[in-house]
């Protein structure tokens, strides 16, 4: 069965719901599909993992439509799409493995970044640290419903969970070239909390033993806050596109608004 995400995203994109194949329509350019595999993980996951290996997440490149080009090249931002199959491994549903984004100077601070869950319903795990990535200041979690948004902070680490029975299909819209940093996640394996399947040993959400400090777990919900007005609903690809003037603070971290903080 095909999920088609024209209306949520504004552009022809369909996702095959069982594989999680993308089905790209006319018009658009031809991006690159990056993979991850359930051993791609090893090293973060709560528990061990074993068994063949299998696709856990696909997404691309920056997404446009070909006449937008020059707009989305001008503005140094790209939008692209994220699809997370359902699983739980180990207890563990399935996730990412976890990023920060570099510094790049002269900024201080690491690059934002903007989510939309187009369906399903996401979790986001964000940590606030910078380098060396020794202390983590805050702990997060965002839950987004379909057709919510919400914004990563600057030197927010973040990772994110398809904590349901169906895909988790998100946009995601942030600094072209951005390169994450995933070693500081690797190095404690993986995000301060994990989250586990209702009935695993030991709850919800358990604390990884691997970090030197405990910090209780903010839970929030997308819905319940209001980071930039504009951008607290669904976010297609031609709203994005008719505000790159004011997404500066994507390339500058030093102009991001205090007021879009969690």
């Amino acid at each position: 069965m095909k999920i088609d995400l024209k209306k949520v995203s504004g552009l022809p994109v369909a996702v095959e719901s069982v594989t999680g194949e993308f089905i790209l329509g006319e018009g658009l350019n031809t991006p690159s599909i990056r993979v991850r595999m359930m051993h791609d993980l090893d090293g973060v996951w709560a528990n061990p993992v074993t068994g063949a290996d299998k696709m856990i997440y696909q997404y691309t490149s920056g997404l446009w439509f070909k006449e937008d080009e020059v707009s989305w090249k001008q503005a140094n931002i790209i939008y692209g799409i994220v699809v997370f199959l359902p699983g739980i491994f180990s207890g563990e549903f399935n996730k990412s493995s976890g990023q920060y984004h570099p510094i790049v100077p002269p900024n201080t601070k690491a690059t934002p970044e903007i989510y939309t869950v187009l369906h399903g319903t996401g979790h986001f795990i964000l940590q606030k640290s910078s380098p060396p990535y020794d202390v983590i200041e805050d702990a997060v979690l965002v839950e987004v419903q379909e057709g919510e948004s919400f914004i990563v902070p600057p030197d927010y680490g973040h990772l994110q969970i398809n904590c349901g029975t169906g895909p988790l299909i998100f946009s995601y819209v942030v600094m072209d070239g951005m390169q994450g940093v995933y070693d500081p996640f690797r190095q404690k394996k993986g995000a301060i909390y994990y989250e586990m399947a209702p009935g695993t040993q030991g709850g919800r959400f358990v604390a990884n033993n691997n970090y030197d400090q405990y910090l209780p777990l903010r839970i929030i919900k997308a819905g319940e806050i209001s980071q930039l007005p504009s951008f607290d609903r669904l976010i297609t690809y031609q709203h994005v596109l008719a505000n790159l003037r004011h997404l500066k603070f994507l390339t500058d971290p030093a102009k991001f608004p205090a007021s879009a903080g969690i």
